[in-house]
């Protein structure tokens, strides 16, 4: 997505589309130095423009940030876009009125799935495993189905599973095959725990002092981009699939040779059952009862859920 979507339409895009009147100064966030949860942070005091990040990479500063990518919900990339897009003015309301931020644009990455060095055939095997996960609900999740939950920076992941000190990995379909996670991972357990959406924000400050033909190109121009990456990234998760299992059409990445292990109807069911038993509760309840009726009006009825409002 970064590669093929976002730099040239950032680089090439909008300078050429605006007639250079609107000049970016792009860099990735690796290249930056920046880790991802202070971006919220940096906008807000407008050290940064328009910024991307993640919602549950920066769901410290607002837990309402958790709601629109809770595991375990969106079997589909058009579940994950129905759930945004039911739960987006959610987060666009927060963003503007905690964090002085416009909302610009709410995408999705590649199905966040299971690289596993021990043999894996379902939900059950989870029992005594120790699971690489990011972010709170999605250890939750993982503990829930008898699981350790472990946290470890991406690029150290391969030793990890190597050594045993963690037996799966969660992590992109696509971005395990471009770091070579099958490498030391035999098995695919295709159970989308989320599809880490998310964002573009601005300033609002620096949003409204711009000039308003910019600002209606840029609009235009980002909702066109939002489109055209839930669509690539929609293509991009089937050659996920494919890459890490050996078949055709492998566009970007390597064929590999793991075993795919895919979502049972009897797996649906009881991660449903634990989502709603322990995960999903653990969220609202740090979340507050308001946040939880929002979340029941809007994505509840997505995914036909409704949480208990104390």
């Amino acid at each position: 997505m970064h590669k093929f979507v976002e730099k040239p339409f950032w680089t090439e895009t909008v300078p050429g589309g605006s007639g250079d009147a609107i000049k970016v100064d792009f860099k990735g966030l690796q290249t930056s130095g920046l880790k991802g949860p202070e971006i919220i942070r940096l906008l807000g005091t407008g050290a940064l423009g328009i910024a991307h990040g993640t919602f549950t990479t920066v769901a410290a500063d607002d837990e309402v940030f958790n709601g629109i990518d809770l595991p375990g919900l969106a079997h589909t990339i058009e579940t994950a876009r129905a759930i945004s897009e039911a739960y987006r003015p959610v987060v666009s309301k927060s963003l503007e009125e905690k964090h002085g931020l416009k909302l610009l644009a709410v995408l999705p990455f590649t199905s966040q799935v299971f690289f596993c060095s021990t043999p894996i055939n379902g939900l059950e095997d989870f029992e005594g495993k120790k699971i690489r996960v990011y972010g709170r609900s999605l250890a939750e999740m993982a503990e829930a189905a008898g699981a350790t939950a472990v946290t470890i920076p991406f690029n150290e992941v391969v030793p990890a599973l190597q050594t045993g000190v963690v037996d799966c990995a969660v992590t992109g379909i696509t971005a395990g095959n471009t770091a070579k996670w099958y490498e030391v991972a035999k098995h695919l357990y295709n159970l989308p725990t989320g599809w880490a959406i998310n964002f573009y924000a601005a300033n609002a400050d620096s949003w409204n002092a711009m000039d308003p033909a910019a600002q209606d190109y840029l609009t235009k121009a980002i909702t066109q981009m939002e489109d055209d990456i839930w669509t690539f990234t929609a293509e991009e998760n089937q050659f996920g699939v494919a890459c890490n299992t050996g078949q055709d059409p492998c566009k970007f990445g390597e064929k590999a040779d793991m075993k795919l292990i895919d979502l049972t109807s009897e797996d649906k069911e009881k991660l449903n059952a634990l989502l709603l038993d322990s995960v999903i509760p653990s969220w609202a309840e740090r979340c507050g009862a308001d946040c939880t009726r929002t979340w029941n009006e809007t994505v509840g009825k997505v995914v036909g859920m409704e949480l208990s409002v104390n």
